[in-house]
């Protein structure tokens, strides 16, 4: 009962590959890492106390950016239907 790769990448293909979906999923990984890591990222910002909420922000987006990009090259060389 093993699943094939082609049927699995078939599977994968489909509307939730596209930019913004992309940019969603960019969203959730980045969401994810910072709940993961934030109490380092905490210990990191308190260097300087007035601007923390700002750094972690811009962190956040910079991480949601980089993953969105990523993931977008990623989805357009191996899930997407190239044209023939």
């Amino acid at each position: 009962m093993g699943v094939s790769s082609k049927r699995l990448v078939g599977w994968l293909r489909g509307p939730a590959t596209g930019n913004s979906a992309m940019g969603v999923y960019g969203l959730v990984t980045a969401m994810v890492a910072l709940f993961l890591t934030y109490s380092m990222v905490a210990t990191v910002v308190v260097v300087v106390p007035l601007l923390s909420t700002t750094t972690i922000i811009v962190a956040t987006i910079v991480v949601w950016v980089v993953m969105w990009a990523i993931l977008d090259v990623l989805a357009s060389r191996f899930l997407r239907e190239t044209p023939t």
